[in-house]
C-alpha cells in the first residue's frame, strides 16, 4: 500500500511541475517548442500574442521575423511581406528584414520588387555573391537578358560558379550570340561535368548547326561516367538519327527501352528510326506508346500511319491508318512536307485497295505541295485511265517521261501505259 501511496504522490506532483511549467512559460517559448514540432499555424499564433506585449523595437523586430518565417511556411507570402514591411525603417536598410522580404517578392511572382530590393541590396553589399546571383537570376527571368549576362559576367570574375555560367550562356543565346552562349556553356560544363542539363543545352546549339558528331562524341563521353542517365542517352540516339545512323541509332533506343523509358520523346523517336529502318511492327508500336501520351501531334499521327500502310496490309489497318491521315489533316499546321506526306498517305490507302477515284484528289494535292516526287504523275495518271480520262491520263504519263529516269520501273510502267492510252484514244476516234 505504501508504494502505490508514493507512486500516486510522484504521478501528482510531475502533473503539477508541468501545468506550473506551462502556466510559466512565455508565448515566445511556446512558439519556439510549436516551431520545433513544425506547428507554424499555432507558432504564429503565439508570436502575434507575444508581440502584443513587446515594447522593444529589436524585440518587435526579431518576433516579427519569426512570424514571417512561419508564414512564409505556410505559403503565406503577401501576409509575410506585410509582416516583414511594418518593421522596416526609412532610410537604413535592414539586411536580413530586406532580404527575407525580397525572398517573399519572389515566392509571390512580385519580380520587379525583388529585383528592387536586391539590387539595392547588391549596391550596399557589392561582395555579397548571394545577393548579386539573386539579382543576376532575376534579371533573367525579366527578360533583362542584357544585364543578367553582364551582372553573371561579374560575379564569374570573383567565383566561377557553373549554374552562373549556364545563367550567362542562356543569356547570349536569348540575344542571338549563339557562339558566345556555347563557349560560357562549355566553361560550365568543364567545371560541373555531372550536370545533364548542360549536356542538353549544348546539344540544342550544336543541334541547330547540324553538328550531330559534336552532340554524338559529348553525349558518349557523359554516359561514360553516367551511363544510367535517360536524357542525355535520348540526346544521343537523336543525334544519330538525325545524323542517319539508323543503326546505332536503333540499338540506343532499344537499350532506352528496355530500362523503361517510356517518354514521348523516346517513342516518337524510336518510331521513327524503326521506320526508317523498316522495321514496321517496332515503329506502330512505339508510335501507339507514344500516341497514348500526345494524341495531338499532326506529324506523329502522319509517322504512325505511314509505318501502317507499309507493314502488312489488312481492311482493319487500312481503317486505321485512314484515321490517323485524317487526324493528322485536322491538327496539321500549313506545313507543306506534312501536308505532302498526309495527302500521299492516304492516296496510297485508296490506290492499294483499288479505289482509284478516291486515291486521285490526295495525290493531286500532295503533287502541288511537293512536285519534286514525280512519281505521283504515274499515281496520278493511272488513276485517270482507269477513270478512262485518256487524255488527262496521257498528259500525266508524258509529263513523267520527260522528267523521269529510262530504265527505272516507273518509267518502263509510265511508258506502256501512254502507249495503251493512245491506242484507246485511237480507237475512240
Amino acid at each position: 500500500m505504501k508504494t502505490t501511496a508514493k507512486l500516486l504522490l510522484t504521478v501528482t506532483l510531475m502533473s503539477l511541475a508541468v501545468t506550473l511549467k506551462a502556466q510559466d512559460a512565455s508565448p515566445l517559448a511556446e512558439a519556439r517548442e510549436a516551431i520545433a514540432r513544425y506547428e507554424y499555424s499555432r507558432a504564429i499564433e503565439l508570436l502575434d500574442k507575444a508581440l502584443e506585449s513587446a515594447k522593444d523595437a529589436s524585440e518587435i523586430r526579431d518576433l516579427s521575423l519569426q512570424k514571417a518565417r512561419c508564414q512564409k511556411k505556410m505559403l503565406r507570402y503577401d501576409a509575410a511581406a506585410e509582416t516583414l514591411a511594418s518593421v522596416m525603417k526609412p532610410g537604413a536598410l535592414d539586411v536580413e528584414v530586406a532580404g527575407e522580404l525580397a525572398d517573399c517578392h519572389v515566392s509571390s511572382g512580385k519580380l520587379a520588387d525583388a529585383l528592387g530590393l536586391y539590387n539595392i541590396l547588391s549596391m550596399q553589399h557589392p561582395e555579397n555573391l548571394y545577393f548579386s546571383i539573386q539579382k543576376a537570376s532575376l534579371l533573367f527571368k525579366v527578360n533583362d537578358f542584357q544585364g543578367c549576362a553582364a551582372q553573371g559576367k561579374a560575379i564569374c570574375a570573383k567565383d566561377s560558379i557553373p549554374s552562373i555560367l549556364s545563367l550567362i550562356g542562356a543569356s547570349l543565346l536569348k540575344m542571338g550570340q549563339v557562339d558566345s552562349s556555347l563557349a560560357y556553356y562549355r566553361k560550365s560544363l568543364r567545371l560541373n561535368p555531372s550536370n545533364p542539363n548542360t549536356v542538353a543545352s549544348i546539344s540544342n546549339i550544336l543541334l541547330g548547326k547540324k553538328d550531330y558528331d559534336g552532340i554524338i562524341s559529348m553525349a558518349n563521353g557523359f554516359l561514360e561516367h553516367y551511363p544510367e542517365n535517360m536524357t542525355v542517352a535520348q540526346i544521343l540516339g537523336v543525334a544519330y538519327y538525325l545524323k542517319e545512323d539508323q543503326d546505332n541509332a536503333y540499338e540506343v533506343f532499344k537499350q532506352l527501352r528496355k530500362d523503361g523509358d517510356e517518354s514521348y520523346g523516346t517513342m516518337y523517336y524510336s518510331g521513327l528510326n524503326a521506320l526508317a529502318l523498316n522495321r514496321f511492327e517496332v515503329a506502330q508500336e512505339c508510335f501507339d506508346n507514344a500516341w497514348q501520351i500526345d494524341s495531338t501531334d499532326a506529324k506523329l499521327a502522319a509517322s504512325y500511319a505511314t509505318a501502317i500502310i507499309k507493314d502488312r496490309f489488312s481492311l482493319p489497318k487500312q481503317k486505321k491508318a485512314e484515321y490517323l491521315f485524317n487526324k493528322a489533316l485536322e491538327l496539321s499546321e500549313p506545313d507543306p512536307g506534312l501536308m505532302y506526306r498526309i495527302n500521299n498517305g492516304l492516296g496510297q490507302i485508296y490506290y492499294l485497295t483499288s479505289n482509284f477515284p478516291k486515291a486521285l484528289p490526295y495525290f493531286k494535292a500532295a503533287y502541288e505541295y511537293n512536285s519534286e516526287d514525280i512519281s505521283l504523275l504515274v499515281k496520278i495518271g493511272y488513276c485517270h485511265r482507269i477513270k478512262k480520262e485518256y487524255k488527262t491520263a496521257l498528259q500525266y504519263y508524258e509529263k513523267y517521261l520527260k522528267l523521269g529516269k529510262e530504265g527505272t520501273k516507273n518509267y518502263n510502267f509510265a511508258k506502256e501505259e501512254a502507249t495503251f492510252v493512245k491506242s484507246e484514244l485511237h480507237m475512240l476516234e
